[in-house]
């Protein structure tokens, strides 16, 4: 009906109709492109065991999944005399790290009050750092958590969403549309005078005009929403690809390419973590061998080593590498190889049988297994290192679940279940864990310290000694901090350092 309450003509609701199909066909189209994904290999969040100041703290911080995005933030303050805990993001190298913005001041929570909990804008892909300051009776102290931010995939929108969209779309075109074929069919029109052919016809061809240029901006608008989709999928984090293969020699080189992402990410500014510029662990499918290798630099993006004794198999590879930027990336492939007879282990490499070990028959550890000793606490889990002592997990009854922060005690006995007392530094730390899902879509290389790599622990706190506590006695007892990505069944392998031999300590769980 017009405004005057005279019936519109069929031709009108005929144009309507079909501008609401197309608006709601063109925004269908907008709303169901194809979202572009891409998964990186390992454990998204960071875990970090520290000292900010006088109190030692634990930090879990979980990057966006998309960047622009919100970092949530967790700090666990192992005392009771902590005040306030505020916390800033920064870049973690360039003028930007050194020029803070105002931060936020993380919430202490009501269930636990040695747990602060926070959120923090991650505006770019890259490397960054959480900066995480402490007040407390004992006075004030800092610690930097690199953070690599790595946008995996555009957002897609709710069902709920798209159609309130939809809807919110079809109003305002519907309502455009009828508002300027009234206005020039009415415009001129005395108060109560009822509309002529004329003015019908400038009504209708008013609404064709409108109708056409609603089309109009609805085209331009997909065509803008695609170019930014587009934009934004080159901007979503393409790791690095890997090409390996054997030499005749028995030398495993492995060429990386970079697929684009990122300008500033280049093959020729990686930094050595721990001595070595690649970390290489070689995995068969069923997860009863192991390497840890560290093949060298021979060209940029090109690395080499001389590979031990190999059985003939399909084997997957993950290699950790960081940059000077202190991006850390981990780079996977597949090597399908011969029997290689191979050279024996040398320096810092270290390999793992599960055959040269006499393990428990296999089964995951839930929560409520028990030690050899029949005790719901202490060992939970037992695994015979290869030179005839053992490492025993030590845990409490708490369940293992995804997105939640546990410290993964370790002890390295002697065989006959004392103390070992013959523990050296492996690469500068008091042992190296990897955690691995079955399936191999999960890979996370930590540290006593955490997840983040040393090299960009430096980066983040030049002034501190990233190895500060290591030179010590070191103790039988070694600790990491991590937490599962998601449910599944797991292995875990702990490598120690005993008189001058790499140990390997393997245990399978369940994380539901």
């Amino acid at each position: 009906m017009s405004a005057h309450g005279e019936l519109v003509e069929p031709c009108e609701l005929c144009v309507q109709t079909f501008v609401t199909r197309v608006g709601l066909a063109l925004l269908i189209a907008a709303t169901l492109l194809p979202r572009s994904a891409a998964a990186h290999i390992g454990s998204p969040d960071v875990f970090l065991d520290g000292q900010a100041g006088p109190y030692h703290v634990l930090v879990t911080v979980r990057p966006p999944y998309a960047v622009p995005g919100v970092a949530d933030v967790e700090i666990i303050v192992t005392s009771g005399d902590v005040k306030s805990v505020r916390i800033v993001p920064l870049p973690l190298t360039g003028p930007g790290a050194q020029f803070a913005p105002v931060s936020d001041t993380a919430t202490r929570s009501s269930d636990d009050p040695r747990l602060f909990i926070g959120h923090l804008w991650m505006m770019t892909a890259g490397a960054w750092q959480v900066r995480v300051a402490i007040a407390g009776d004992r006075g004030e102290g800092t610690l930097s958590v690199p953070v690599p931010t790595l946008p995996q995939a555009t957002l897609g929108m709710t069902f709920a969403i798209r159609g309130l969209l939809v809807g919110l779309m079809l109003l305002l075109c519907t309502g455009f549309i009828a508002i300027i074929s009234a206005m020039v069919r009415e415009a001129r029109l005395a108060a109560g005078e009822t509309p002529g052919i004329a003015a019908r016809r400038r009504g209708r061809i008013a609404g064709v005009v409108a109708a056409c240029l609603t089309i109009a901006v609805v085209v331009s608008g997909n065509w803008w929403w695609t170019a930014e989709a587009t934009r934004y999928a080159l901007y979503v984090y393409k790791p690095l690809q890997a090409t390996p293969a054997v030499t005749p020699d028995g030398r495993l080189r492995i060429e990386l390419h970079d697929p684009g992402w990122i300008a500033s990410r280049v093959l020729d500014d990686f930094v050595t973590d721990h001595g070595h510029l690649m970390h290489l662990f070689v995995l068969s499918p069923a997860l009863d061998r192991l390497w840890h290798l560290h093949p060298d630099e021979v060209t940029t993006g090109a690395f080499e080593r001389r590979l031990p004794e190999m059985p003939a198999g399909d084997y997957a590879l993950f290699a950790d590498l960081v940059h000077k930027t202190g991006l850390s990336e981990t780079v996977t492939g597949t090597l399908s190889t011969p029997a290689i007879k191979g050279a024996p282990l040398s320096g810092d490499d270290s390999a793992w049988a599960e055959s040269t070990v006499r393990l428990p028959a296999r089964r995951s550890v839930a929560h409520n297994d028990r030690s050899e000793g029949g005790k719901p606490d202490g060992a939970s889990a037992v695994s015979p290192t290869e030179n005839g002592g053992r490492i025993a997990w030590v845990r409490d009854a708490k369940p293992l679940v995804p997105k939640r922060l546990t410290m993964f005690t370790f002890r390295v006995e002697q065989a006959n279940g004392q103390p070992a007392t013959d523990l050296e530094l492996y690469m500068g730390m008091p042992g190296h864990a990897v955690f691995v899902k079955r399936d191999r879509r999960v890979f996370a290389h930590v540290h006593p310290s955490g997840s983040a790599p040393m090299a960009a622990m430096e980066i983040a706190m030049p002034s501190r000694d990233a190895h500060a506590g290591h030179t010590a006695a070191i103790p039988s007892t070694v600790s990491f901090p991590y937490g599962f990505p998601e449910p599944g069944d797991y292995r875990i392998f702990v490598q120690v350092k005993r008189s001058g031999a790499v140990q390997t300590g393997v245990f399978d769980v369940s994380v539901g």
